[in-house]
């Protein structure tokens, strides 16, 4: 993680501790639900490339950004971007811009306002990083498991990536 990275304080931490659940919850959904849109399934080093990406940087719009990227640059059966059928890339962003990512700032939001402490836009960022290192995690965590428990043909195995 970078040097520069905003010091949270221990009840933002805790806060953004208590939304993990729903980000685990979430990183389950979107995949489940991709799997049932019979999207192609992104292999696990493409996730880790995505999360190296987040541990570089302080900033949600390079995360989302990279997914851009990948989706521009995607192959015919690339996961980040399959014509006709419910694109990754597209998910995750949604999720990080308006869906588990942004509910759980919310969360952490009302929680501080709570204890009477509110986040500046530095620490807003900063835990809005934290918690999409968080759910990009999970991506890949759950990603391990569906690989393991319901192999699936469609899933990259050249690993993709950067």
């Amino acid at each position: 993680m970078l040097a520069t990275t905003q010091i949270l304080t221990l009840q933002q931490r805790q806060a953004i501790d208590l939304a993990k659940e729903s980000l685990v919850l979430g990183a389950e959904n979107l995949l489940n639900g991709l799997d049932r849109a019979g999207a192609p399934r992104l292999s696990h080093s493409q996730v880790r490339n995505l999360i190296a990406i987040a541990n570089e940087t302080e900033s949600p719009a390079v995360v989302t950004n990279f997914i851009r990227y990948q989706i521009g640059r995607a192959g015919k059966n690339d996961a980040w971007d399959k014509p006709g059928v419910s694109s990754t890339g597209d998910q995750l962003i949604e999720e990080i811009d308006n869906g588990t990512v942004a509910q759980a700032l919310n969360h952490v939001e009302t929680a501080m306002e709570e204890l009477r402490q509110s986040l500046d836009l530095r620490s807003t960022q900063s835990a809005r990083m934290a918690l999409i290192r968080h759910y990009l995690g999970f991506v890949s965590r759950y990603l391990k498991y569906l690989e393991k428990t319901q192999p699936k043909s469609k899933t990259r195995r050249d690993g993709g990536g950067r």
